[in-house]
C-alpha cells in the first residue's frame, strides 16, 4: 500500500492512511511516519485494530518505552501498555473517568527528569458523546507570545511535580511510592525541540510554580501561559473512532480529555510512552 499523509485543514494535525500497524511497519514507511510526526505534531491513524503486543512494538520503533507511575493502570502481561477504562469487566461501567488529572491540560510525564518523547494512544472503546481528545500546539503558543512575555520567561524554570499535580486535579494523593519515584523537577518554561531546534512552551497541570518566584506569581503566570496557548485557534480536537490509533509530540504539544457521562458512556484506551530527554 502507498502511505499517505492528509493534513487537517486549518489545524496541525495530520491523518496517515495506506499502513497496517498490526503487521509491521518498513523502514520506508516509519521514515514518513517520522517527518510527518515532526511536522504536524499529532497523526491518526484511522482502523488499526491493533492489539497489545503489536502496539507495544509499533511504540519500540520510537525509542525506549517508559512505563506509568501509576502501577494501578499498567496492563498484567505487558507493563508497558497503560489501560485507562471505566468498564467493569462484567460490561458495566465503574461510573468514573480514571485518572482524573487526564482532564486538565499537561504534557505527559514532565515530573519526571526525563519525560516523554511521545505517547500512542488506542481506542478500543468509545463514548459515544464527549470524550474527545484536545491538543494545544505549544509552538505556535510561543511564537505567538508578546516580544516582552518572550523576554520575561526566556530564562524561567518551573518545578513539575507529581503530588502538587495530583492536588491540583482533585485526584487521589500520591503514595509513598510514588513520591519516591518522582520527585520534584525543574524543567524551562521555554523548551527548545532537540530535533527541529523550534521553541515551545512548556507548561501544564504537572507544573507547580515558577522557580525563585513568590507561589501566587508563579501561579498567575503559569495560568495566564495556559489561557494564552489553550485559545480556540491553536486547539486540534480529536474526535475517537473506533480503533484510531493516535500519537502526539509531548515536547511540543498539550493534551486533555473532554468531559463524557461514565456512567452511562464506556470508554477505554490502551497507552503507550517512549522515554524522551531531558528539556533544555
Amino acid at each position: 500500500m502507498q502511505i499517505t499523509v492528509k493534513p487537517f485543514e486549518n489545524s496541525f494535525a495530520a491523518e496517515i492512511g495506506g499502513i497496517d500497524i498490526q503487521n509491521s511497519v518498513n523502514k520506508q514507511q516509519f521514515k514518513i511516519i517520522h517527518e510527518s510526526f515532526l511536522k504536524h505534531k499529532v497523526l491518526i491513524f484511522r482502523n488499526q485494530p491493533l492489539d497489545d503486543e503489536a502496539h507495544q512494538n509499533f511504540g519500540m520503533l520510537f525509542g525506549e518505552l517508559d512505563g506509568h507511575i501509576n502501577k494501578s493502570t499498567r496492563h498484567k502481561a505487558l507493563p508497558s501498555v497503560q489501560v485507562f477504562s471505566n468498564v467493569k469487566p462484567n460490561g458495566e461501567t465503574t461510573g468514573v473517568h480514571p485518572e482524573k488529572g487526564t482532564q486538565v491540560w499537561h504534557t505527559d510525564k514532565s515530573y519526571t527528569a526525563t519525560p516523554s518523547l511521545t505517547t500512542i494512544l488506542r481506542s478500543p472503546e468509545i463514548a459515544r458523546v464527549g470524550g474527545d481528545t484536545l491538543f494545544a500546539d505549544m509552538t505556535r503558543a510561543y511564537d505567538t507570545l508578546s516580544e516582552n512575555m518572550k523576554t520575561d520567561i526566556e530564562n524561567l524554570f518551573a518545578v513539575h511535580d507529581w503530588v502538587r499535580s495530583r492536588e491540583k486535579s482533585n485526584e487521589r494523593a500520591a503514595t509513598p511510592d510514588e513520591i519516591k519515584a518522582a520527585p520534584p523537577v525543574k524543567h524551562p518554561i521555554v523548551r527548545t525541540h532537540p530535533e527541529t531546534g523550534k521553541k515551545s512552551l512548556y507548561i501544564g497541570n504537572h507544573s507547580s510554580h515558577i522557580l525563585g518566584m513568590k507561589l501566587k506569581e508563579g501561579e498567575t503566570i503559569l495560568a495566564d501561559l495556559e489561557a494564552h496557548a489553550t485559545k480556540q485557534d491553536l486547539i486540534y480536537r480529536h474526535k475517537w473512532q473506533i480503533d484510531d490509533v493516535l500519537m502526539w509530540d509531548n515536547r511540543c504539544t498539550m493534551h486533555c480529555v473532554e468531559p463524557y457521562d461514565a456512567a452511562k458512556e464506556k470508554r477505554s484506551v490502551h497507552r503507550v510512552v517512549v522515554k524522551g530527554d531531558a528539556p533544555v
